[in-house]
């Protein structure tokens, strides 16, 4: 798990065991499987037990607008938790949400939207922008300014939460090609639940028609916003990881074959070993993805945002594979939580980006730094040529 090692660290763990207690109240093991198919990606109790008694939803959103204020770190550390537990809560979508909604809080509605999250009493999605929008003019959405205000048309796919939001955050590009970012009352969208291979995650098809919207800025950064989603989908994905390593370690600790516990045997230490390596390569690229949101610039953000993606999301693939063939026959069965486990890993692997699009990424903002760390310096440049071959003193 991730812990500040600051101040808090005791304060964030005291919190984690407070969700876990909540979580196996409300949400077992034993049953999940059918529970999750028979009442949906959102777990109302749940929901009602984390975001409004608990308050995950506060821990990032600015103390001065009702919420705690955390340090990242403990953001990070509930994420983990609460994918370790796959549960069926909004909390990773109002993490991405807060964290947009805070840079520009000094719109009224972002202020009020912030306050709304902190307490669990708003659903907030947020479509997360990719590479189309880093260049302004170029996007999904578009937005007209006419007599009566400003108006969306658009749509997006894979929007997560937006079936059970009130609200859903948009970039979009006005007539001239300037980028804003804007908040759409979910009630004027038409919303269309898709049917993925991760039944405990809600995603959505969004479709704007001249909806009415509200301009938060028109000096957005959809860059930021997208990498600290990644960030926050790569904590989740490290959960995923984690608990299924623990999950097939205790198993082959128990399980006999041939007069032997399975934990035995050469072939399974080997690809138990395998992922526990992956697992600790997850959580450093973590813990470096939580110093470059809380200190980095934003090529840091940028370059951790996809380590972390890359690492936790092929850490979560292998866990969650080897998790289901540790265990056999029962690992194979609808019963068995392993298969949910393994779906979660799919759908995050290309929910904001593929492992491809990661890696190219980090290519590029390889090959730009390498141009910028070869070109001349031109204050070398202006010194006179005798000044090269002045003798030395």
């Amino acid at each position: 798990m991730i812990l500040s090692s600051a101040v808090g660290a005791e304060d964030t763990a005291l919190l984690v065991d407070t969700i876990r207690a909540a979580v196996g109240r409300a949400d077992p093991a034993d049953g999940r499987s059918e529970r999750v198919y028979r009442d949906g990606p959102l777990d109302h109790d749940l929901w009602s037990v984390l975001g409004r008694e608990i308050g995950v939803g506060a821990l990032a959103v600015p103390e001065t607008h009702g919420g705690l204020g955390t340090s990242y770190a403990t953001v990070a550390a509930v994420l983990e938790t609460l994918g370790a537990e796959l549960t069926r809560v909004p909390v990773l979508g109002s993490v991405v949400a807060a964290t947009a909604l805070a840079r520009c809080a000094e719109h009224p509605l972002a202020r009020d939207l912030l306050e709304e999250i902190a307490s669990g009493t708003r659903i907030v999605a947020t479509v997360v922008p990719g590479d189309d929008l880093d260049t302004p003019g170029v996007g999904t959405f578009r937005a007209v300014d006419g007599g009566e205000g400003v108006t969306l048309t658009g749509r997006a796919e894979f929007v997560l939460d937006a079936a059970v939001a009130d609200t859903v955050l948009v970039h979009a590009v006005d007539r001239y090609g300037s980028l804003g970012f804007y908040a759409v009352d979910g009630t004027h969208l038409t919303v269309e639940s898709m049917q993925t291979t991760d039944a405990t995650r809600g995603l959505a098809r969004v479709h704007a028609e001249n909806v009415p919207a509200t301009l938060l800025t028109d000096r957005p950064d959809p860059g930021r916003v997208r990498d600290q989603a990644l960030v926050a989908l790569a904590c989740d994905s490290l959960g995923v990881a984690r608990a299924c390593l623990d999950a097939a370690v205790a198993y082959a600790k128990e399980r006999v074959q041939f007069g032997r516990v399975i934990g035995e045997f050469q072939a399974i230490k080997h690809m138990l070993a395998e992922v526990a390596v992956a697992v600790e390569l997850a959580d450093s690229s973590v813990a470096h993805a939580i110093w470059a949101v809380e200190e980095g610039t934003d090529r840091d953000l940028a370059e951790a945002a996809a380590i972390a993606a890359l690492a936790c999301g092929d850490a979560a693939d292998l866990a969650t594979a080897t998790n289901v063939q540790v265990h056999g026959g029962i690992g194979f069965t609808w019963e068995h939580t392993a298969h949910l486990y393994y779906r979660r890993a799919l759908g995050s692997s290309v929910l904001w980006g593929s492992a491809d699009d990661h890696a190219q990424r980090l290519y590029l903002l390889a090959t730009d730094s390498a141009r910028s760390d070869d070109a001349p310096n031109p204050d070398r440049l202006r010194e006179p040529a005798s000044a090269l071959f002045a003798p030395e003193a």
